[in-house]
């Protein structure tokens, strides 16, 4: 139960994700936005919960079958795991950065997006959701504290259900507006498109960075 505010901390770093907000922007953005992006951000959700619910399940299973100094090694392995992980995706995304005032080059696949149906949208949430490095970790270790804590079922599927909207609130906010034809709204998603393509390499770099000390700083606690 002790370990239930780490919740926070992963939620926040599953919601600043550049590339699945600059994709349901663009999806937006295009013609047939408005059914488009609800199917986006459905499918995207609904993944990552489906994450956060494995990590809760397997971390019940294990935990409750194996004595507690077997699950504070495996914990404490994870993060040590983690804690690399995530320094060498800050690395990466910091060696990525656009150098000499080039200009950032946007994603190839955004350009389809233009003509974009619901159905394609559904399969690009899929896409994102699936191979998203920063979410998946984020999400499989929220659901295995949940599941540590040893909740009644409807306190842990409530938790679970909080953690995804909360780590899935851009999308949210973004699929309420997109029924929206205000042109102060178009010209602000086309900004926040523009910053966020712009700045990714940067965002990503201390989101991870911040990752990575926070999962170093779980490794501290287990060595004293």
């Amino acid at each position: 139960m002790n370990q239930l505010h780490d919740l926070l901390p992963l939620a926040v770093g599953m919601l600043i994700s550049p590339l699945p907000i600059v994709a349901i922007v663009a999806i937006i953005l295009a013609p047939r936005g408005r059914t488009a992006a609800p199917a986006y951000a459905s499918v995207f959700i609904g993944v990552s919960l489906v994450f956060i619910i494995v990590g809760a399940l397997t971390s019940a299973g294990s935990s409750s079958a194996s004595p507690s100094g077997t699950a504070k090694t495996v914990s404490f392995i994870l993060a040590i795991v983690l804690t690399l992980g995530f320094a060498a995706l800050a690395i990466a995304s910091w060696l990525s950065r656009p150098r000499h005032e080039q200009p950032p080059k946007a994603p190839a696949w955004l350009a389809a997006l233009d003509s974009v149906t619901p159905a394609k949208a559904a399969a690009l949430g899929l896409i994102m959701a699936v191979t998203n490095t920063k979410n998946i970790p984020l999400a499989l270790k929220g659901g295995a504290l949940i599941g540590e804590a040893h909740l009644p079922l409807l306190a842990a599927g409530g938790l679970c259900l909080a953690l995804v909207v909360v780590g899935s609130l851009p999308l949210i906010v973004a699929a309420s507006v997109a029924t929206s034809g205000s042109a102060a709204v178009t010209k602000a998603l086309v900004r926040v498109k523009t910053e966020m393509i712009a700045h990714n390499a940067i965002i990503m770099t201390v989101l991870f960075a911040i990752l990575a000390a926070n999962e170093a700083a779980q490794v501290i606690r287990h060595l004293i």
